[in-house]
């Protein structure tokens, strides 16, 4: 019989706490690489993160998905979720100036 469990992926020397990555469609910085005998594992802080209120995410490794950013890729990423913030502030104001103008009627 076959043993049909894909084998675990060897870590690329390049996924280290510290390397800037790609993963799909949004940039992030490696914290902590996980190794067990099942999964590769990396831990990822993010402006995506920051916008979603959520510091790091765990993701499995995979290679179709994971890979380094470009200096492109990332100051493309670092300005988008710098508007979306931008934008979410300017919500806040805005409700907040309605809130206090409806207090003051």
């Amino acid at each position: 019989m076959d043993n049909t469990m894909p084998s675990l992926l060897t870590k690329p020397d390049w996924l280290t706490p510290g390397a800037i990555v790609k993963v799909q469609f949004w940039v992030g910085q490696v914290e902590e690489v996980a190794i067990s005998d099942k999964h590769l594992m990396v831990l990822i802080t993010s402006p995506k993160g920051i916008w979603r209120n959520h510091p790091a995410e765990w993701l499995e490794f995979k290679p179709e998905h994971i890979r380094p950013a470009t200096q492109k890729e990332i100051a493309e990423d670092l300005e988008r979720h710098r508007n979306y913030i931008e934008k979410m502030l300017t919500d806040v104001d805005a409700l907040r100036q309605k809130w206090l103008d409806r207090q003051e009627a």
